[in-house]
């Protein structure tokens, strides 16, 4: 029986812990949220070359002498005790011939867990596409922590990307 609350304990402590807002030193937003679940965020990226034609629609038509790429960007959000919680990130699929965009397409990857769900998008533009020098694309996601009857609290995720006709890309990510 001692056994068995020491146990409970345990867990409601390591619960409460990993839902206490704190910040690592030198990680997450300048002006955190002081209601936000999520301790930090941590950006990653990852670029692949190659055809890809599976990522394409069926009636895409990439010429000959196009080269293409993914270039994946995302953030991961953590819980106080480093656990991660969500990850959500946008993927740009392009063809380029070295001066312009020769194809495109773009889909966005996310997962939560902990108690953590995505509720979708609540801002997205973009500009640019086939026939340009480049394509930007931002998007703004939203994921809402232990929902009842509305959300305990939320995180903000955004991506900002760019992909140019040369094959060269950048961007930034970041969120509370």
């Amino acid at each position: 029986m001692k056994r068995m609350r020491l146990i409970s304990l345990l867990l409601a402590v390591l619960l409460a812990a990993s839902t206490t807002p704190a910040l690592a030193e030198g990680k997450g937003p300048k002006d955190p949220n002081p209601n936000s679940q999520i301790a930090y965020i941590e950006q990653f990226e990852y670029v692949q070359n190659g055809i890809g034609m599976g990522l394409l629609s069926p009636d895409s038509i990439v010429p000959l002498a196009s080269r293409c790429r993914t270039y994946t960007l995302g953030v991961n959000g953590y819980s106080a005790v480093g656990i991660k919680v969500w990850s959500y990130a946008w993927n740009i699929y392009w063809c380029y011939n070295g001066s312009t965009i020769t194809s495109l397409s773009k889909w966005r990857t996310v997962w939560a867990n902990y108690g953590w769900s995505f509720k979708g998008d609540i801002a997205e533009n973009q500009s640019g596409g086939v026939g340009q020098t480049s394509y930007w694309h931002y998007a703004q996601g939203d994921f809402c922590f232990i929902e009842t009857y509305t959300c305990i609290t939320h995180s903000y995720p955004w991506v900002n990307q760019t992909v140019y006709g040369s094959g060269g890309y950048t961007g930034s990510a970041g969120g509370n």
